[in-house]
């Protein structure tokens, strides 16, 4: 029902709490709190969660988020190939994590992870799947022509800028289900705020990104509460 980005957590967040204890008989609701300072203090959620991904789609719109929020320049050079090819392969990772034993390691610590495995490997299994073949023909193509510094530019793309969220916090709290990010779910209200940490911007926001645009898909569903 209610979401807040808490930009200097956590002074949103304790009026917000206090409110609901206020009104918790007029608005029965839980409240959640994602913290990657503080991971004690933090509920976790998976926010690429393998039920709420239907589609290669969705896998895209999430690798999109994540890696223009790590590159702001990238936001001008879109459709560019070596901004398009790192989406790409990330969105093709979690794709396969998505449809691997069903969604069983499908986060995006996982991705992560899995993106820095030798590319001879992962491209192996990837393309294992006949619906990431084709995804990945731009990648197949250099390989398989001996483009090597070519397919090796186009993997550090998306290498480099991902290096800088691996952090056992943010692993901690992007990999649990505590609750899930559809928060105006009539079976199941939500309060959920998100910290901030204006010293951390850069790396926090590409994961609070991925928080927003997942929430902002799920909220516009038909036969959802009203929302903020």
């Amino acid at each position: 029902m209610l979401y807040i980005y808490d930009f200097k957590y956590n002074d949103l967040s304790v009026i917000a709490y206090q409110h609901l204890l206020k009104y918790r008989y007029k608005i029965p609701s839980k409240f959640y709190v994602i913290n990657f300072d503080n991971p004690r203090k933090s509920h976790r959620c998976n926010p690429i969660n393998p039920q709420f991904m239907t589609d290669i789609s969705d896998a895209y719109e999430s690798a999109y988020t994540i890696m223009l929020n790590l590159n702001k320049t990238w936001i001008q050079k879109q459709g560019d190939f070596f901004v398009e090819s790192p989406i790409i392969l990330l969105a093709a990772i979690i794709w396969y994590l998505k449809i691997y034993e069903n969604g069983k390691y499908c986060t995006f610590p996982h991705a992560i992870e899995f993106l820095n495995k030798k590319y001879a490997d992962t491209f192996t299994i990837l393309t294992s799947y006949p619906e990431l073949e084709n995804y990945l023909s731009p990648f197949m193509d250099a390989w398989e022509g001996g483009a090597q510094d070519q397919l090796q530019g186009q993997i550090a793309s998306a290498k480099i800028p991902l290096s800088r969220m691996i952090s056992p916090a943010l692993y901690w709290v992007m990999t649990g289900d505590d609750f899930s990010l559809d928060i105006n779910n009539p079976k199941e209200p939500k309060i959920l705020c998100v910290g901030n940490n204006p010293d951390r911007q850069n790396i926090y926001s590409a994961a609070l990104g991925l928080y927003n645009s997942r929430i902002v898909k799920l909220i516009n569903n038909k036969g959802q509460l009203k929302s903020s």
